[in-house]
């Protein structure tokens, strides 16, 4: 380009020598002006690279400025001397239009470097991203497929055990079945919390909203916890509100419960509080105690599955470090915040906010019913049980007959036409597995018996814990237990069905 530059700057500075001495004063000062044109168009295509302007216009101008100063005339000589000024002046602009150029350059040049390393971090984060679902994906599969393991023989236990406790002949059989029943609780709390994870990364849970009197929500939970502040010696304290919130009031109430759980395992000494407070339109309610607190550099850490502070012997007692995970998934899937406040050796608050709602009325609870008329409410009453497994049929029936059902057992829908068939049984209620003989499905074989036996209730009570079993379970609008299912869980959800 340079010398391609220089040799258009000879052949245009060719002019002068050829021209310029036969033209008569107005000819050379009208070719001094070609000439002079013709270099400041070329700024316009050689202004990017200097030294390419710098080869044309020297033996474009330098001959004419010669030829000019050859003259003699101070007249002819001051035009040389503007001739080669305006050649100056353009070689200054020039060389500063090369110095943007090249500066644009490098910028674009650091904006693509930037663009590039920005793409990369970005690529690692999708990657990062994709790597972490596909791992929660995997642990709830496992959960999934190893809880459901679990729950069949545990479930079969706990069936053995309550009944093994109604029909204790002596004080120490019952002091020993005490004992299974207290270990079976313990194993029941960590399937169940594994469970309660499971189902909420799976999606498998829908809030169904309601109208729910916060005055109502902190007795109830107030009714049930007082013994256990009794048995440690803590006061519990409650401010109750009346005020109506619309939430769901299973999952709010657990989301509370987890709470004052962990107040009660952590504060030794002195308080636990549920208070609730009124605000411009909204309620919130808290949880307080007077326990060890939380150091700042712990407080994102607590929610994390497993994680316990002060608990490296892994006691029990102090629960499996799942309840705040569990509070977390619960709080996003109602859209609340869980608010945390703590101060090491003062206590903490756990505190959620709701927006209230006019008017009044709200849900009404079920009032359960006296101990011995639970008993007398289920004595007579005809339970057709399915169940592909043995084990927890021969449980279940000898749980249910304790109790004075009537009971017929089978592993799925073939059997149980048979002896539809056969003995032409009347069925009060049903109770099916997910999962039957035959890879038959719990849910389809109560809806083609009750093809046969008219709207007949039915629960499903399953260890399966399979997202889309869950999905599954919950469209079908049947009554869901997760195995493994204590004795008064079992009791209720009977008592339940027989009073729709």
């Amino acid at each position: 380009m340079v010398w391609s530059a220089f040799l258009a700057g000879v052949i245009t500075g060719s002019a002068g020598p050829l021209f310029f001495p036969a033209l008569h004063p107005e000819g050379k000062a009208l070719l001094s002006m070609i000439l002079v044109c013709w270099v400041a168009g070329g700024v316009s295509t050689l202004a990017a690279y200097a030294r390419v302007f710098y080869a044309y216009i020297a033996p474009s101008l330098l001959p004419l400025a010669v030829l000019w100063a050859m003259l003699g005339d101070a007249q002819s000589i001051a035009v040389a001397v503007l001739i080669l000024l305006f050649g100056l002046i353009q070689v200054f602009f020039v060389r500063d239009n090369e110095r943007v150029v090249r500066e644009s350059f490098v910028i674009r040049y650091d904006n693509e470097r930037l663009l590039e390393a920005l793409e990369r971090e970005r690529q690692e984060v999708l990657f990062a991203r994709d790597r972490a679902e596909a791992a929660n994906r995997a642990k709830s599969q496992f959960l999934a497929a190893a809880s459901h393991d679990l729950r069949q023989p545990l479930h079969a236990l706990s069936l053995f055990s309550a009944t093994l406790m109604l029909r204790a002949a002596d004080a120490t059989t019952s002091e020993i079945a005490g004992h299974i029943n207290k270990a079976l609780a313990s194993l029941a709390t960590l399937v169940d919390s594994l469970l309660d994870v499971s189902k909420l990364d799976a999606g498998a849970v829908r809030p169904e909203l309601q109208r729910v009197s916060v005055k109502a929500l902190i007795e109830r939970i107030e009714a049930d916890y007082r013994p256990v502040a009794r048995e440690k010696g803590l006061t519990f304290r409650i401010a109750p509100a009346e005020a109506q919130i619309e939430t769901d009031p299973v999952l709010l109430e657990r989301l509370l419960r987890n709470l004052i759980d962990n107040a009660f395992k952590y504060t030794a000494a002195g308080s636990v509080s549920l208070d609730a407070e009124l605000d411009e339109g909204t309620v919130c309610i808290s949880v307080r105690d007077t326990g060890p607190g939380i150091p700042e550099s712990e407080r994102e850490r607590i929610f994390e599955e497993f994680y316990q502070i002060g608990n490296p012997e892994r006691d029990r007692a102090k629960g499996l470090g799942l309840g705040l995970a569990i509070v977390r998934r619960l709080a996003l899937l109602l859209g609340l915040e869980v608010q945390l406040e703590s101060q090491p050796g003062h206590g903490s608050c756990f505190a959620v906010t709701l927006p209230r709602i006019n008017g009044n009325g709200g849900a009404q609870l079920l009032r359960r019913l006296p101990p011995e008329d639970e008993a007398s409410a289920l004595s007579g009453v005809k339970v057709l049980v399915l169940d592909d497994e043995p084990s927890v049929r021969v449980g279940t029936r000898a749980l249910l007959e304790s109790w004075g059902c009537r009971v017929a057992a089978c592993s799925g829908l073939v059997e149980a036409q048979q002896l539809l068939d056969t003995y032409a049984p009347e069925v009060d209620v049903i109770v099916a597995d997910f999962r039957l003989a035959q890879n038959e499905n719990g849910i389809d074989t109560v809806h083609r018996l009750r093809a046969r036996l008219g709207s007949v209730p039915a629960m499903i009570v399953s260890g399966d814990t399979a997202p889309e079993r869950l999905r599954a379970a919950q469209a079908s609008g049947l009554p869901f237990l997760h195995k493994p299912v204590s004795a008064e869980e079992l009791k209720q959800a009977l008592l339940r069905l027989l009073r729709r």
